[in-house]
């Protein structure tokens, strides 16, 4: 009975500490839903608006500063800047040029120095375009005209002295390109395309010969034309379908390519062939030709044919060069010119002779010019040969 009670007891006590752990953990840990999470921003404002009571001072939230907008960086190829000017350009041209036997025969001996000198090699090497009028054709076929007085040819492989001279242009519009024939003047522009020398006044059909050579020599752009008003028959002219010479006899067709190149490149020249051989004076034609040009566009207007040099003019501020004789003729010696002209970009060019002469058949600079200078201010119009060779307008 005692170990009864006892035991009752027992677990009184153990049931009432179980009790009081219970109540004790309800009251702490009460099962009501949490409130309502407020954002960031009104718990701030609900601070703000309560801080004076309680005392307490909080600083203001920073503005956000205002950043000034920045222009997004140039590109390279949107920067504004003056345009360059272009820098001079210098075009030299020569006259009648023909590969005779003795002349291809001293070739051969010395090579390019027995025809011309170091410092005229030197000047038609270093000219940024040089043309002369080719008074031949490259061929080893062909039959010679018949009943032609002067019939000229030469081996496709003396190209080469066109290399060595730095010949880039030659016009082939003249008397003598097709004197073997057609076969023989397909060679000529075959050899011509082969050694890269630009071909004018001459094609495989019209398009192609009254097309000019065009250039851009130091930013300038350059068109060329060569067209020849003397021939020995029509049945050199080309044609659509035909290959031949680019002629002048009527000038339109010829003025129309002038007036069309004019508005595309910077400079258009003409080289003609034309007037009447060892008459230094030109004829009333070819000065009404010249003028026709620059009307249609030229500012250089530049003739050969006569085998001597004639007179200069000026019309409208361009140069005519009416004929610069021969320069490498066979073995004929005489008088010549190589003929520079200067660009800067404002329209015409400026010239300036170098007086030469084939001296023992090597082409050489003459050392006094002066009664060559005066002989051609005589046969001029209103123009004065300086002493320095120099063209001057009167």
């Amino acid at each position: 009975m005692k170990s009864l009670l006892k035991g009752m007891l027992i677990g009184f006590i153990i049931g009432g500490i179980l009790l009081t752990a219970a109540a004790f953990l309800f009251f702490r840990h009460p099962t009501e839903e949490p409130e309502p999470e407020v954002p960031a921003a009104e718990v701030s404002k609900a601070v703000q608006e309560e801080a004076p009571e309680s005392g307490i001072s909080l600083p203001e939230e920073p503005e956000t500063p205002e950043i000034p907008a920045v222009e997004p960086a140039r590109e390279a190829s949107e920067e504004v800047s003056e345009p360059e000017e272009p820098d001079s350009a210098l075009l030299a041209f020569a006259g009648d040029v023909m590969f005779s036997d003795p002349f291809l025969a001293s070739y051969d001996k010395s090579g390019i120095s027995a025809i011309a000198d170091s410092e005229m090699l030197g000047r038609m090497q270093n000219a940024d375009l040089f043309v002369i009028n080719e008074e031949f054709p490259f061929s080893l076929r062909g039959e010679a005209m018949e009943d032609k007085q002067f019939t000229f040819r030469a081996d496709p492989k003396y190209v080469e002295i066109f290399q060595e001279l730095g010949v880039d242009i030659v016009t082939v519009a003249n008397n003598h390109a097709l004197d073997f024939g057609r076969d023989a003047f397909l060679d000529t522009l075959d050899t011509l395309k082969s050694a890269n020398i630009a071909c004018i006044g001459g094609g495989y059909h019209l398009s192609e010969a009254s097309a000019p050579a065009v250039q851009t020599i130091n930013g300038q752009t350059f068109a060329i034309f060569g067209a020849t008003r003397v021939s020995p028959s029509a049945t050199w002219y080309a044609s659509d379908s035909q290959p031949g010479l680019f002629q002048t006899y009527d000038a339109t067709l010829l003025n129309q390519k002038i007036a069309e190149a004019h508005t595309e490149y910077d400079h258009v020249i003409v080289f003609a062939h034309w007037g009447i051989e060892k008459n230094e004076t030109p004829e009333d034609y070819q000065r009404s030709l010249a003028k026709g040009y620059i009307d249609a566009g030229a500012d250089l207007v530049v003739g050969c044919h006569p085998h001597v040099l004639q007179g200069f003019e000026y019309y409208n501020g361009v140069p005519i060069v009416y004929s610069l004789g021969n320069y490498l003729f066979g073995n004929r010696d005489g008088d010549t010119v190589l003929l520079e002209a200067s660009y800067d970009n404002k329209g015409a060019p400026s010239i300036q002779l170098i007086p030469c002469k084939r001296v023992g058949s090597v082409l050489s600079r003459i050392q006094h010019p002066e009664a060559l200078f005066q002989h051609l201010t005589e046969l001029s119009f209103g123009v004065t040969v300086a002493e320095d060779g120099t063209l001057q307008p009167q």
